[in-house]
């Protein structure tokens, strides 16, 4: 499953090979990251390029996710459509040579295969984004709280903390003309 061989791909020279999947990954992604609650069906469709003794790879995913809200755990839908795009090195190129391509993997000689499914799990995981909100967190920006203490922002924080730091000299000084004031 979305797995070839090296021998199965070479022979696509002269046109892509294309592939079109659907697959539950729920399983793997819920035993690879602890953050993944629940996936609906992945849609996969791409196609593998053959290029000077390169295989390049050109996957799209789509997918949901629910995932925890990262202030309230509350789940959250994480609709993801990502494309994938890496270049398998099949022939042993020079990497050197091989300045266009950002992701260069190599193949294993003992076993020659090209892994298209362990790189769509990999992504997927990878488009996690680090702050995930439910819709009426991030519209309100409602943070949680409890009896007796709160989670503010960063920007709040440092408002606080600037009003806590006036210098009590110049705190007496504030109040020194306000008798004047009333006596005219």
């Amino acid at each position: 499953m979305l797995n070839w061989d090296v021998q199965d791909v070479r022979r696509y020279k002269d046109k892509p090979f294309e592939f079109e999947e659907k697959l539950d990954l729920t399983a793997e992604l819920k035993q690879r990251s602890s953050d993944v609650l629940d996936a609906t069906v992945v849609e996969v469709k791409g196609q593998l390029f053959n290029d000077n003794g390169l295989v390049i790879s050109d996957v799209k995913v789509k997918t949901t996710l629910k995932v925890p809200s990262t202030r309230s755990l509350l789940p959250v839908e994480l609709p993801l459509d990502i494309r994938i795009n890496e270049a398998y090195n099949i022939d042993n190129v020079d990497t050197e040579e091989l300045e266009d391509y950002n992701i260069v993997l190599p193949i294993d000689e003992e076993d020659p295969t090209i892994n298209v499914y362990e790189s769509i799990i990999d992504n997927i995981l990878l488009s996690i984004p680090q702050k995930v909100l439910t819709k009426k967190e991030a519209e309100e920006n409602i943070m949680p709280s409890g009896k007796n203490w709160e989670v503010i922002s960063e920007d709040d924080f440092k408002k606080q903390k600037e009003e806590e730091h006036v210098n009590p000299e110049f705190a007496k000084l504030k109040d020194l003309f306000k008798n004047n004031n009333d006596e005219e």
